[in-house]
């Protein structure tokens, strides 16, 4: 029976194609990940480690570095025996900018030539605090070459040279000079040691630690970060990537659940493709019986091709998952470091294939045992009826029950909302996928009545999708979990960003705002004295005007004034609604002439009388609290009360509306210039928080998506395989319809409709159920955490009709081949077996 199996699949290897394929891609996504994962852990790790990657021996001195001077440690570490060299490795985070573009970059002093791990690839190494180096990848981002200025904070930098440093997922490398670093008071990082030839490192190491460990104010060498630590470079890196993986490892679990999704498709559609199989080799199965053949022979065979299979289809996934990571490690740069392989993971992911196919072909196998001699000579069934078990209803009904009782709990009770939504969600699923041969074959009638206006073609393709309603369902109800799950992930994500950007909106209706402050803290002592003026510098009004990405602003203004029997100052602004309008329509509404806006820090009440009083007059004005101020010491009323409170006015904040705030890396920028040129203002406004959370769910959703499109796609292979076998069964009555009169074209647009109503009927169930769950899991969370958050329910309508047309497509794409087998049917065949 071996050798029969390795025959069966050497000379028809076209019968293994989509079990190889959702093998491949189930096993490739999980050798992906782990490859992919593990390489970018240890990139970034070396990439950390740069520093060290020259030196013998690394001292880390702690916590207590700023109280212990760096000359001092340097004097001690070079005192021991065995040290040829030694320096001090600087290293601060800092943004990097030219024009309008900008980078995250991390900043080294230059190393001593023993110490230096990258190499100029032209220019030279900076030696004044004037000027850096910047590698070629921070010199594309930014655009520059040498000779240009580029800006840090508020010094202006020159690029005196571009180095060949190795590509980072996070931070560009930049080199300055050390005298920058340590004129302006930093401590180092790290201390990098070189060991004469003929020492041994970790004696050097223990030696080191010892010495620097009896300088006054040094803690005793520990384990714990903080600790003094004095270690091989090799043992230090090591370690450093270690960390890393396992911080790692917790994205690694994360995506294992999609790939775990993806396998479960596929071991559905090896399932059905192993049924095709024996459908296929019915004949032969039947023969090999009538010669003598034993139900353990026949079962031996299957169980050796399945692992054939298996082990072909998860070493192509292997293959497969190298190339994705491969691929997606020259993107982040990682590979300049080498692809790692982890090899027990390997080996355990090609396992998971081979035992996955295995156990999917089980049941085939079994049923290919039950094939009589006899059933060599008669011609396969045309039809598959089977009653709906009663059991399989109840046990649905059951389960529903249960799922809208979890339902109303998670909706109703005020503690674990999102334990009883996750329990409703999963007993929910259950009951859907295991009714599926229940409501399946109603929901392709009723969409077979959309196409009945295509005549009996249309009608008699609906007929057949529901003639074998267990393996309709099967294949539907592995789409409907596909497709359900990102539509669960779309929804949730559109939710989410409605919801709280709803109530960012509410909290904070003003975008960005920069306002100057009635009170000036001292940076040195901390000191809080109230300002005497409060007027905006021109240079801040004129650089907030230059923004970019602004869609309206206005200028307000303002001056100090007392509330009531407060002793401090208030800066009072003046504006009108229709000046408010285009940036803040909230703020307008609320005001009025005869009211005053304050924050609800202020110590006041909507509706209360207040005393305010001015350079000019007092007026009694009414409260009304506004979100507008998110922090105490300021106020707004109206232009024409402003006037009559103060005969001397100054600019002393502006408002601005954003065009897109989703997109604030420029004006981000822009922002921090502006904070660190004018630390004395305060900038506010609701558009970063609101850019952050659309950034993340963005990015959120697109991982998701694509990681749940492999699901999608592997299902999509199902609905193809479905077809072949029915095909297959109604070879036979394919011959007849054309002996009566059926055209090609008929034919091969029946198992088109056929193909599109069993996929949309997967698609339509897994868009309502996943907008549902979505639904249930957002408020459920929101409802938990106790955030005044109203759920604003929203769909990702580009997304999903996106996702509801390329499953049409890949419906007409299933049907083609299927079609054309069908259509080779000759009227002749009609009555070649009876």
């Amino acid at each position: 029976m071996l050798r029969n199996a390795i025959q069966e699949v050497r000379f028809h290897p076209a019968r293994y194609v989509a079990t190889l394929v959702a093998i491949a891609i189930s096993i490739g996504f999980m050798v992906g990940v782990s490859v992919f994962i593990r390489t970018q852990s240890t990139a970034i790790g070396e990439q950390q480690s740069l520093a060290t990657s020259r030196a013998d021996v690394v001292a880390d001195i702690g916590a207590t570095s700023e109280d212990i001077s760096t000359d001092a440690v340097t004097n001690a570490i070079k005192g021991v025996s065995g040290v040829a060299a030694v320096e001090p490795s600087y290293q601060v985070s800092q943004i990097i900018q030219k024009g309008d573009k900008s980078a995250q970059a991390t900043y080294y002093a230059v190393p001593s030539e023993r110490f230096r791990w990258a190499d100029l690839a032209e220019g030279s190494w900076p030696t004044s605090t004037s000027q850096i180096a910047i590698s070629k990848e921070a010199a594309g981002k930014l655009g520059v070459s040498l000779g240009d200025t580029v800006t840090s904070g508020t010094a202006e930098l020159t690029v005196s040279g571009i180095t060949n440093d190795p590509r980072s997922l996070f931070a560009q490398t930049v080199y300055a000079a050390p005298a920058l670093f340590s004129g302006a008071g930093t401590q180092p990082a790290l201390w990098l040691i070189d060991v004469d030839s003929g020492s041994d490192p970790s004696q050097v190491a223990d030696a080191v630690r010892t010495a620097v460990s009896k300088l006054p104010g040094m803690p005793s060498a520990g384990t714990q970060p903080g600790d003094l630590q004095v270690e091989t470079a090799p043992v230090y890196r090591e370690r450093a990537v270690t960390a890393l993986t396992g911080d790692f490892n917790v994205f690694k679990y994360m995506l294992m659940v999609f790939a775990g999704v993806a396998l479960m498709v596929g071991m559905i559609i090896i399932f059905t493709t192993f049924l095709i199989l024996l459908a296929q080799r019915r004949r032969q199965i039947g023969l090999m019986r009538a010669v003598g053949a034993s139900g353990g022979q026949v079962r031996g065979q299957f169980f050796v091709e399945s692992v054939i299979i298996g082990a072909v289809g998860s070493l192509l996934g292997v293959g497969l998952g190298i190339l994705i990571a491969l691929a997606g490690a020259a993107y982040t740069g990682a590979l300049s470091f080498g692809l790692v392989l982890p090899w027990s993971d390997l080996a355990i992911e090609f396992g998971i294939g081979v035992v996955a196919t295995v156990l999917a072909a089980f049941i085939p196998t079994l049923r290919a045992t039950r094939v009589a001699p006899l059933e060599a000579l008669r011609p396969a069934p045309t039809v598959e009826t089977r009653r709906t078990s009663i059991v399989l209803v109840t046990i649905s009904a059951v389960m529903l029950a249960g799922g809208a009782l979890l339902t109303w709990r998670a909706l109703h009770v005020d503690s674990w909302n999102i334990a009883w939504a996750l329990g409703a969600v999963a007993v929910l699923g259950v009951a859907m996928l295991i009714s599926t041969p229940v409501y399946v074959p109603w929901v392709i009638k009723l969409l077979g009545m959309a196409l009945r206006p295509f005549g009996a073609t249309a009608r008699l393709s609906t007929a057949n999708a529901v003639r074998n309603p267990v393996r309709t369902a099967l294949t539907t109800g592995v789409l409907m979990l596909a497709v359900g799950i990102i539509v669960t992930l779309q929804v949730g994500t559109a939710t989410t960003r409605e919801s709280v950007l709803d109530l960012i909106n509410e909290e904070f209706p003003v975008d960005l705002s920069v306002t100057a402050p009635a009170t000036i803290y001292d940076q040195s002592t901390g000191a809080a004295t109230p300002a005497t003026s409060v007027a905006l510098p021109a240079a801040v009004i004129t650089d907030f005007g230059k923004l970019p990405n602004l869609k309206a602003r206005t200028s307000l203004p303002g001056a100090l004034m007392t509330l009531g029997d407060s002793q401090s100052k208030t800066l009072v602004m003046g504006a009108d609604p229709a000046q408010l309008q285009p940036v803040t329509p909230a703020t307008a509404d609320e005001l009025q002439a005869g009211r005053i806006l304050v924050g609800g820090g202020a110590g006041l009440s909507n509706g209360e009388k207040v005393e305010v009083k001015g350079d000019k007059g007092t007026l009694s004005l009414t409260v009304q609290i506004s979100k507008a101020f998110d922090t105490p010491g300021m106020a707004m009323v109206s232009t024409s009360d402003l006037s009559r409170l103060t005969a001397n006015p100054r600019t002393a904040a502006v408002w601005a509306a954003m065009s897109d705030r989703s997109d604030m890396a420029q004006t981000y920028s822009s922002i921090v210039t502006i904070a660190q040129q004018h630390p004395e203002v305060q900038i506010g406004g609701g558009a970063l928080y609101a850019a952050i959370i659309e950034q993340i769910l963005r990015i959120l959703l697109i991982v998701m998506t694509t990681l749940f499109g492999v699901a999608v796609a592997i299902a999509l292979i199902g609905v193809a395989n479905t077809l072949g076998l029915s095909v297959l069964e109604r070879r036979r009555e394919s011959a007849l319809l054309r002996a009566m009169g059926m055209q090609r074209g008929s034919l091969r647009l029946m198992l088109f409709f056929e193909a599109v109503q069993m996929v949309m009927a997967g698609v339509i169930v897994g868009v309502i159920a996943g907008g549902f769950f979505a639904w249930l899991g957002i408020t459920s969370i929101f409802k938990m955490s106790g955030a005044p958050i109203k759920v604003t329910f929203a769909i990702d309508w580009a997304t999903t009709i996106g996702l509801v047309l390329i499953c049409f497509v890949a419906a007409s794409l299933a049907s083609i081949l299927p079609g054309r087998r069908a259509a080779r049917a000759t009227p002749t065949e009609a009555l070649a077996e009876e």
